[in-house]
């Protein structure tokens, strides 16, 4: 009698187990605005490392890591890109703020630059908006890598190959698409579970070796950059878009540059994770708003390289100013006001432009 209460009781309390709602991770919403808070900092810096030693080192630190962890933690989450309603998730996420954002900034970049015309091209993205292109066609190129029998070895294979390919550049977005999809896909096969395994391992003690590690990887930019005489354009192997050639290295053997690079992104990324915190943060909110900035803040960064402040930098005060003025414009973009204003840009309502559910299955049957 008392067990068939008791089972009675936990089947009662069962459907509110069931129904409680799945409590929110934190740590991603924190890991996407601290990457977000970079890419910032890293454009603002642009105009200034030929300016300062400390700086360009700073930046390519940066570089070193940041857009191959935001696309690693784009993979992970395109899990669900089997469910139903995806792809039109994808056109109207991804691909209609591609044009519509392609469209502004190549406008804005005439007036700004005061070019003679306006250079528009859909398949040469502009600056930034090579992300969305190449998050697109990742997205297009997921269901077939996850049939292939080794798909993260034919990732890495291929980012490494499309380097002795010429004509692979910014057209199509083609190398950083070959390029930075192992990140990809490694996002897309990491579980909950491996990263918990891996923050748990990271005790404080040892995030004190992520930060000496961090550390080291910036004295190391600033060694091959400035001390070592190594021919090596660090930047420009950093983009992942240019052609092995066109860095000055048309050695068969120019692949194992890229390669130090792949595995020197997954090792920073992994430094860098163990130092975001896990729990709710101040900003942890507006890491939910990171696509705000990204689309938003290449207007404020082209405005200010067109004014050539960097000819006016005298101290390194002037640095720090920059870098809490990035900081100030990332919190700004990633606000609730900015994303009321620019919602109808970034997140269109596009549901009119496709069929409805009942249409498309009556179509879909006709056709079978």
């Amino acid at each position: 009698m008392q067990e068939s209460s008791m089972s009675k009781a936990d089947n009662e309390a069962l459907p509110q187990q069931q129904n409680k709602p799945k409590q929110r991770d934190y740590f991603f919403d924190n890991v996407k605005f601290l990457l977000i808070l970079l890419v910032v900092i890293g454009h603002a810096y642009r105009p200034l490392i030929d300016e300062s030693s400390a700086v360009k080192a700073v930046y390519l630190t940066i570089y070193t890591f940041h857009m191959p962890l935001f696309i690693l933690i784009s993979g992970y989450f395109a899990k669900n890109f089997r469910k139903e309603g995806q792809n039109k998730k994808v056109i109207a996420t991804i691909l209609v703020p591609y044009f519509i954002f392609e469209i502004l900034y190549s406008i804005y970049d005439h007036f700004v630059y005061s070019t003679s015309d306006v250079d528009f091209s859909i398949l040469e993205p502009y600056w930034i908006m090579w992300f969305l292109f190449s998050l697109f066609l990742w997205r297009l190129m997921l269901p077939y890598f996850v049939n292939l029998k080794y798909p993260l070895l034919t990732a890495f294979a291929l980012a490494i190959l499309v380097g002795y390919v010429d004509d692979a550049d910014q057209y199509l977005s083609l190398s950083r698409t070959v390029s930075f999809f192992p990140f990809f896909l490694t996002g897309f096969y990491l579980q909950k579970h491996h990263f918990e395994k891996l923050l748990n391992w990271f005790t404080p003690a040892k995030r004190i070796l992520s930060v000496l590690g961090i550390g080291a990887i910036l004295l190391l930019m600033y060694y091959l950059e400035y001390r070592s005489g190594v021919d090596l354009d660090l930047r420009r192997w950093l983009y992942f878009v240019f052609p092995y050639e066109d860095l000055g290295h048309s050695e068969w053997y120019a692949g194992l540059y890229r390669l130090f690079f792949i595995g020197l992104a997954l090792m920073m990324s992994v430094m860098v994770l163990s130092l975001v915190p896990r729990k709710q943060t101040f900003f942890s909110q507006l890491g939910t708003r990171s696509i705000y900035v990204y689309l938003l803040h290449g207007f404020f960064i082209k405005l200010y390289d067109s004014l050539n402040i960097d000819d006016r930098i005298t101290g390194s005060y002037q640095y720090v100013l920059i870098t809490l003025a990035a900081i100030a414009l990332t919190f700004i973009l990633s606000s609730k006001w900015v994303q009321s204003i620019a919602h109808p840009l970034i997140q269109p309502n596009v549901q009119w432009f496709f069929q409805k559910k009942s249409h498309s299955t009556r179509l879909n049957k006709a056709i079978n």
